[in-house]
């Protein structure tokens, strides 16, 4: 009777155990797929376009650059922005990796820049890109 009472508690103390396995593989997958759904909206949501605009806005008239050279930045800047946008989905799920690629963006945006402005030019846009993350310089959008 003892060993029968036995075998009852120890299977119903599995199968609980199996359940609730079972309930947190669920719970990560639910997880899993949320961040997943929320990183795609996060780059979705990353407009390329205006990000644009605001960044040749404040760079125009800071490198005071000529109408010739306006084209050549703008395209550095928006190819710079669309490399952004496909990395953006790694922010949440891959930080080390997203950062690794996000220092590979920001240390090419001065290099590709150099090909396309004076040395004063470059000079004045070295001192205005920022060394971290500030939400009130319009470059973090670009670069962080």
């Amino acid at each position: 009777m003892k060993l029968t009472f036995a075998l009852v508690v120890a299977t119903f103390c599995l199968t609980t155990a199996m359940n609730a396995q079972v309930s947190m593989d669920k719970l990560k997958k639910s997880a899993d797929a949320t961040t997943k759904d929320a990183t795609k909206a996060a780059s979705n949501a990353f407009d390329v376009s205006a990000v644009s605009t605001q960044v040749m806005d404040y760079l125009g008239p800071k490198l005071k650059l000529t109408e010739a050279q306006k084209p050549a930045v703008t395209s550095v800047v928006n190819d710079l922005l669309n490399q952004k946008k496909a990395v953006l989905p790694t922010a949440a799920t891959d930080k080390k990796g997203y950062d690794s690629k996000m220092t590979t963006i920001r240390n090419a945006f001065p290099d590709k820049m150099k090909k396309l402005v004076s040395a004063d030019q470059l000079k004045t846009l070295t001192s205005l890109i920022p060394k971290t993350n500030n939400p009130n310089n319009i470059l973090s959008k670009l670069l962080f």
